[in-house]
């Protein structure tokens, strides 16, 4: 069976070592996998797809109603002392490697680079904020107020930079929230798959398979590793689905149970916490948007499910009501004891203002494309969203009563649906949704045809192949000062060409590492069976971005850093700066710029709307190479700069002149 956890092991075997998984690895000798075949047994019979369909979603079986309820089967036999021994043995070693591989997924990107433009810098400029002032209830970036999302992953990040700044630098201190709330969240999704599988280990590539789908959507790598509250709501949503799911399908059971006079299984008693904490978790990340969205889910489960309408299913609700109530009431409650008016830019504006579009032109996202989320759905959602569709066309939807299909397609299609038709929108809104999906993109691997896994399999191999090596050559390239750039002048539209890369031992080794890790997993994938294709986009899918940000970073993190820019204007105003200066920004300074001035600088703007009001003698300008601001003849520009590789934005200062100083 290839979602024994044997597999797993046979996979892992090189990293392993021969002295820990010598000899052929007999899955009843390591895992007790109750209702399976060993893996070197045939089936005697196969069974038709259509065949696990022919019994009445009505009058289900009651042994399989309780298992798809996840209530653990009875073993039919017991491990002996010796069996137990090697578990024992080989267990901590796996769990060794699986904490490596969530390392080296959830490092690469968080650690090693500034605050990059759009969300880091504001989302460091409330931290940052934060861990000045002490001030946990109104975030606050570079010196205004910031209401467009609550403060939770704000403070989970103010408490690592708290806690590790005197070993790393507060901005990579900060991002480990990032790290911290994507391994969360991967965990509840091997818990939820766990669940609805019916697997009895977590090494089962059952557990494993979903995580890994999840983990390998473009969408997904690309914005858990970035400082932003997306990241805690990806949690949040992950655990409050677990939670739904569990507390769904227990009291589904529950009722088999009692229908047919079986003894009562003990119910899991983390289902309900679970479901309230996830919700507050969202609630206090992105703001009111999931939670609705779980509301409607939830109505949707006492529709589909007479067992949710009972009074045992009311009471469970009720706790996890209890557990959400500190979320929904603790911050808001202090928000608008410290402002009626920033409670309400908050909650109106930012939550209620930006689906109907009333407050869209002030805060922007506006969703003007045809079908932006749709698009954004089929194409950055790859490989969750097309197989989840996949599944449910070849067969899936035939269990649509089954709580595994019908509440990851209840709750991410009212979401999408939302967004849709939502006033605003962007990529990353989709974030949450495929944390529920992937169970639903996992049902569509033993669906789809061997050859289209083995094909898959091989063009991962290809593609991110190919990707290896063009990182390798580009970071010899450019670390080469003597190099010819001209076959990477395609990428000088976004990075600076005329700069030299520093070779930096830890991210080398890393990639070293990545690469060669990666070619030794390359020949275990064919053990896998239907998840071959599966696995090698997840394997690929790591090294590639692992070797971008390790080789490549000091190069990105150059062209995106406001680091050089600021520190130049540190430069110039070494000399001239007084004590008692201070620095106006005409018609404001951008959201991104305004707190990468001030961690990089110090100086803490004041915007203005007419260069003419303002007393300070010096006056910064963020706009475009093109045109000139032309503040005024008081004024004259002092300095100017960009970003390398930035041949769109510019900012300048000016200095007010010697007679319009003096004037009174």
């Amino acid at each position: 069976m290839v979602g024994h956890p044997a597999v797993f092991l046979a996979l892992m075997r090189p990293l392993l070592g021969p002295a820990h998984v010598a000899g052929p690895l007999d899955p009843t000798e390591i895992f007790s996998m109750p209702g399976t075949a060993a893996p070197g047994r045939r089936r005697t019979s196969s069974v038709p797809a259509s065949a696990t369909h022919a019994r009445s979603a009505a009058d289900p079986a009651p042994n399989a109603t309780l298992n798809a309820a996840g209530t653990p089967a009875v073993a039919g036999a017991t491990a002996t002392n010796g069996v137990g021994d090697r578990v024992l043995r080989l267990g901590w070693r796996v769990w060794l490697l699986v904490a490596a591989l969530v390392c080296a997924y959830t490092l690469p990107g968080v650690l090693g680079h500034d605050p990059w433009k759009q969300d880091e810098t504001y989302t460091f400029g409330i931290i940052q904020h934060m861990l000045e002032t002490g001030d946990f209830v109104v975030p606050t970036n570079a010196g205004l107020p910031f209401m467009e999302k609550p403060p939770l992953y704000a403070w989970v990040a103010t408490s690592l930079a708290w806690l590790l700044q005197r070993v790393m630098p507060l901005h990579d201190a900060a991002r480990l929230a990032s790290a911290l709330f994507a391994a969360l969240a991967f965990g509840f999704i091997a818990r939820a798959a766990r669940s609805a599988s019916r697997a009895d280990g977590w090494l089962d590539l059952r557990v494993i398979g979903p995580v890994v789908l999840s983990a390998g959507t473009l969408v997904v790598i690309k914005h858990v590793h970035d400082m932003m509250t997306d990241v805690a709501l990806f949690a949040g949503t992950a655990m409050a689905f677990c939670g739904l799911l569990e507390l769904v399908m227990q009291h589904v059971a529950r009722a088999q149970q009692m229908r047919h006079a079986l003894p009562m299984q003990p119910s899991g008693r983390w289902a309900a916490p679970m479901f309230g904490a996830g919700v507050g978790i969202a609630l206090m990340s992105k703001g009111l948007f999931v939670p609705l969205v779980f509301a409607a889910t939830l109505m949707g489960a006492l529709v589909l499910y007479p067992a949710c309408r009972t009074r045992a299913f009311a009471r469970s609700l009720a706790v996890a009501a209890l557990v959400f109530a500190p979320f929904a009431l603790i911050w808001p409650i202090a928000l608008f004891l410290r402002s009626e008016t920033l409670f309400m830019t908050w909650f109106w504006d930012n939550n209620v203002g930006r689906f109907f579009g009333f407050s869209v032109p002030e805060l922007g996202a506006e969703n003007d494309k045809p079908f932006f989320i749709l698009r954004a759905f089929l194409l950055v959602g790859f490989p969750v969203a097309p197989l989840a569709i996949v599944a449910l066309a070849r067969g899936a939807w035939r269990d649509w009563h089954a709580p595994r299909v019908a509440l990851p397609v209840l709750f991410a299609g009212i979401g999408l649906a939302v967004l849709q038709v939502s006033a605003t929108s962007r990529q990353l809104y989709i974030l949450p949704f495929f944390a529920p999906l992937a169970l639903i993109a996992a049902q569509a691997i033993e669906r789809l045809p061997r050859g289209l896994h083995l094909a898959w399999d091989y063009l991962s191999r290809l593609l991110f192949g190919s990707a290896v090596a063009l990182a390798w050559v580009i970071w010899a390239v450019m670390a080469d000062p003597r190099a010819s750039r001209a076959s990477l002048a395609p990428l000088g539209r976004w990075l600076p060409l005329d700069w030299t890369m520093p070779i930096v031992p830890g991210f080398v080794i890393g990639a070293l590492v990545l690469t060669v890790g990666w070619l030794s997993l390359l020949p275990k994938l064919r053990t896998t069976g239907p998840w071959r294709g599966a696995l090698s986009w997840g394997a690929g899918a790591l090294v590639a971005w692992g070797l971008v940000y390790t080789l490549l970073l000091p190069w990105l993190d150059v062209a995106k850093s406001y680091r050089s820019v600021f520190d130049d204007l540190d430069a110039h105003l070494a000399l001239e700066w007084r004590d008692d200066d201070c620095m106006a920004s005409l018609h404001g300074l951008g959201e991104s710029e305004a707190p990468m001035l001030y961690y990089f600088s110090g100086i803490q703007h004041t915007p203005i709307d007419d260069a003419k009001t303002t007393r300070c003698t010096w006056m910064i300008v963020q706009g475009v190479r093109a045109v000139d601001p032309a503040p005024g003849s008081e004024w004259k520009l002092f300095w100017s700069g960009a970003r390398p590789g930035d041949n769109a934005e510019l900012l300048r200062v000016y200095v007010r002149t010697p007679e319009a100083h003096d004037a009174p």
